[in-house]
């Protein structure tokens, strides 16, 4: 069957979106703060002015701007980038740096720059429609949840989740399962929106309808394209998509 058959039949009832590089531009957002950290380690760990080694270890391409598919700064949680420090520091970070860290990567000390202008609108409008939304992302859930209500739009979600919340993590199916369980949906009528594989792994082995690809975060096309039923520049393409 071709993504276009399927896109003109299938009856979305729901979305589920990934946050960081789909909702939200993962650059001009996330650059800055994983900069400051990546800083903060290596001047703890004794070596300062190596943030850029960090950098790119955790995926950072500084030449053209970009990351490496599926790298750890851009697809793995908060946990697992602490524990990424610490093996690049050498030693058990202790509890004060810790909070330091996550302080960096937290949405009161952010500039969030939204993926698509008239984020609320898009949003509203796939509500008005009758659409469950979600979010599930790799952050912890109190942070998703704070950048929403930042940018107007958490009212507009019907479920939100972190790598945090119990639900598993990314690739595997469970974010998927538990927004299908809350908003009484079958995962066939669900579709997956994300900037990463992961993301889109995720929605596949979850069974859903569709998973759509967008180019708004850290991967590109060519790397999209093995996982996605369509790859979008952004999800505003979704408003014609989307029966």
């Amino acid at each position: 069957m071709s993504v276009e058959t399927d896109l003109a039949t299938v009856m979305i009832q729901g979305i589920l979106f990934d946050k960081d590089g789909t909702l939200v531009d993962f650059n001009a957002t996330w650059l800055e703060p994983y900069q400051q950290a990546c800083r903060y380690v290596a001047e703890i760990a004794g070596v300062p002015g190596t943030e850029s080694v960090l950098m790119e270890r955790g995926g950072y391409r500084a030449d053209s701007g970009t990351w490496s598919a599926d790298s750890l700064l851009t697809s793995d949680s908060n946990d697992q980038v602490l524990e990424f420090f610490e093996r690049e520091a050498g030693f058990r970070l202790a509890s004060f740096q810790v909070l330091r860290i996550r302080q960096f990567f937290s949405h009161d000390r952010i500039r969030l720059v939204p993926a698509v202008e008239n984020l609320n609108e898009l949003m509203e409008g796939f509500r008005d429609r009758g659409i469950a939304l979600g979010v599930a992302t790799m952050d912890d859930e109190a942070n998703a949840r704070g950048m929403l209500e930042q940018s107007g739009i958490l009212s507009c979600f019907d479920f939100v989740c972190g790598a945090d919340s119990g639900y598993g993590v990314k690739p595997d199916p469970g974010m998927v399962r538990a927004f299908c369980r809350e908003c009484g949906l079958a995962a066939s009528e669900v579709c997956m929106v994300g900037d990463s594989p992961k993301d889109l792994m995720m929605g596949k082995n979850a069974g859903v309808a569709l998973s759509m690809g967008v180019l708004t975060g850290a991967h590109g096309r060519e790397e999209l394209s093995d996982h996605a039923d369509r790859v979008m520049e952004d999800i505003r393409e979704l408003e014609r998509l989307i029966c």
